[in-house]
């Protein structure tokens, strides 16, 4: 299991074993080089712990516990963690600033003791039965326990062909779970405990007199946080997108820094995804060492295919893994740390998909039989008068249909790949998609809170953070992302709605706070994604690939009708151009789905 994960920890190994636990390690050695080997053990030897990631704030609670008595063997983050759990107990993690899974295995008391982070940064597989526990930071090492019955959890399939991604806890395999962000398990003679400790509460709103209370209040938590994050005895850089989001990490990491800090954009050969340009002006404007890695339009090869189904361990839509591995590898060549801006969006309010959400609640106002009336209408049309593309009429019609369902379907509908019809069609029964539709919180003030609650605590864990962590692991680079630091969450929880979108733009309050010192153009252009143009990706090894997935040696030959398998192979390699009913993106990332799933399959020898 430990050699199995020896990317994520290139530097030292480590075990423990006793008649009760056996446990291993991987070190990227981060903080305290010379004394942070791991496990770590008590002084008394009660207390043994492993960890996964980094406590920002250890220094801190260090002095604390230091002021209550307690003395450290190291200068480790991870040691920390030893004597907080001596003091607190459990309710330790209510203060704790990381990213983190650990283990915590307390001899006397004869139990483990395992927790995650608040937003799910790191990642956290295990799998009981017959009163034995197993688990690891990534499923190809947990696998390596040869008890693990490979069974495909059936359960996971509709939600994948629908949105894409599986709810947590829930994975692909039936005998697996994922401890859930912002959870802990306990686990000991009596049996399996998990409980949460952290919550998205969006509840309690808070009044500013006006924007500059607001920007006072915020400000100072974003720096704050990015000067936590910057805890490292080794060299640290950060990403550089050209972005809000990055930019702003990057240029109050600057203002910090008595040293030019080295940052790393990407720079595509599609020049509609380059935002290179913008980084390089943030970069300039903010006085970095900075550095352009170029991603050329690749010729696709399977290894980079396979190697994403091995880091991830799971079947992982998101194409922009490929860029994020190339980029990933590429830094790791400068720094051992580097710094994102990932979170912005779902904190800060930066997805159109929130406006589209709201924009669709308010439509629901018209009368339903107009709506349905008008969704007929234009299901017969390819083009709509007044309307210029076919791209627009798909749009229109797709926010008709989806003001039609249920309020709660809503979100599932707007992050849909296949249809809840097709789905139905193609595993042959119905499905409710209930560990979804608990996502929009019941608690939440309003509507945009709503969809911000569904992308954080799903999208957010299931995606963007296990494109970030694997692709970084995989190359031994360390990201952290200080805009997910928890005080900043809950300040920007407290935040009213016309802070976060106004005038149809979101993060409207981070470009206020940021405005004086980055340079115009980081908030004049529209917002890019981070995706490759998937459809020119596709060679002759890629479709030769698809066709011997889908078709010609697919592990679950009969599983699925050879029909909806043969048209997603024509449409994903044959579909070239925008139409008013299906996108090129949505073709080819639908049979990048099937490749991925089946190419799991084969993978992991995964049996039905």
């Amino acid at each position: 299991m430990n050699q199995a994960m020896l990317h994520r920890g290139p530097d030292e190994g480590g075990t423990h074993s006793d008649t009760f636990l056996t446990i291993g390690m991987r070190r990227l050695s981060i903080i305290d080089l010379e004394g942070g080997s791991q496990p770590v053990h008590s002084a008394d030897g009660n207390l043994i712990v492993i960890q996964n990631g980094e406590i920002y704030n250890y220094r801190e609670l260090r002095a604390d516990l230091e002021q209550r008595g307690y003395s450290f063997q190291t200068q480790s983050d991870t040691e920390v963690l030893l004597v907080m759990y001596r003091e607190y107990g459990t309710d330790m993690l209510s203060k704790l600033r990381g990213m983190f899974a650990f283990c915590l295995y307390d001899r006397v008391a004869q139990q483990v003791f395992i927790a995650r982070d608040r937003f799910g940064e790191k990642p956290l597989f295990y799998r009981t039965r017959n009163g034995r526990l197993s688990f690891a930071s990534e499923l190809n090492a947990l696998l390596q326990d040869p008890e693990i019955d490979r069974r495909l959890n059936y359960a996971a399939l509709p939600y994948y062909l629908r949105t894409s991604l599986v709810p947590e806890p829930n994975t692909f395999l039936s005998e697996v779970q994922s401890l859930s962000p912002g959870h802990f398990l306990t686990f000991s003679q009596q049996g399996l405990c998990i409980q949460p400790y952290f919550t998205l509460d969006y509840t309690e709103a808070r009044r500013f007199s006006s924007e500059g209370e607001a920007v006072a209040y915020i400000r100072p938590l974003l720096e704050q946080a990015v000067r936590r994050q910057t805890v490292s005895d080794v060299p640290l850089g950060a990403f550089l997108s050209g972005g809000i989001d990055s930019s702003t990490v990057v240029a109050l990491l600057q203002q910090q820094s008595t040293q030019q800090v080295k940052t790393f954009t990407v720079r595509f050969e599609e020049a509609a995804f380059d935002e290179s340009p913008i980084a390089r002006q943030v970069a300039e404007h903010c006085g970095t060492d900075h550095h352009e890695i170029t991603i050329p339009n690749y010729d696709f090869e399977p290894d980079i295919f396979w190697m994403i189904i091995q880091q991830v361990g799971q079947p992982f839509r998101d194409s922009s893994a490929i860029p994020s591995y190339f980029i990933t590898r590429e830094i790791r060549k400068h720094v051992k740390v580097a710094l994102s801006g990932d979170g912005g969006d779902e904190l800060f309010g930066g997805y159109a998909l929130f406006q589209w959400y709201q924009q669709i609640l308010r439509l629901r106002k018209i009368p339903r039989p107009v709506r349905q009336l008008g969704s007929g209408l234009l299901d017969g049309l390819t083009l709509l008068p007044g309307l210029n593309t076919a791209s627009t009429l798909r749009k229109v019609r797709r926010v008709l249909k989806t003001s039609n369902l249920e309020a709660k379907d809503i979100p599932l509908a707007l992050n849909e790949f296949y249809s809840g019809s097709v789905v139905d069609e193609v595993l042959g029964h119905q499905h409710h998609y209930q560990d979804l539709k608990t996502y929009p919180s019941l608690t939440a003030p309003s509507s945009l809170r709503e969809i911000m609650h569904y992308r954080t605590a799903h999208t957010l864990p299931t995606n963007m953070l296990v494109k970030v962590d694997r692709m970084s692991m995989a190359n031994s680079l360390e990201v952290r992302a200080p805009l997910l630091d928890p005080e900043i969450f809950a300040a920007a929880a407290q935040l009213p709605d016309d802070l976060l979108i106004r005038g149809g733009k979101g993060k409207y309050l981070l470009r206020k706070i940021m405005g004086k010192d980055l340079p115009a153009s980081v908030f004049d252009h529209p917002k890019q994604g981070f995706a490759i143009p998937l459809y020119k990706y596709q060679n002759e090894a890629f479709a030769a690939l698809a066709n011997d997935l889908l078709l010609d040696n697919n592990p679950w030959e009969g599983f699925f009708p050879r029909p909806f398998l043969e048209r997603a192979l024509r449409l994903g390699l044959k579909h070239r151009r925008n139409t008013a009913r299906l996108s090129v993106f949505q073709s080819a990332h639908r049979l990048w789905m099937l490749m991925q799933l089946l190419g799991w399959a084969r993978f992991y020898k995964v049996k039905l």
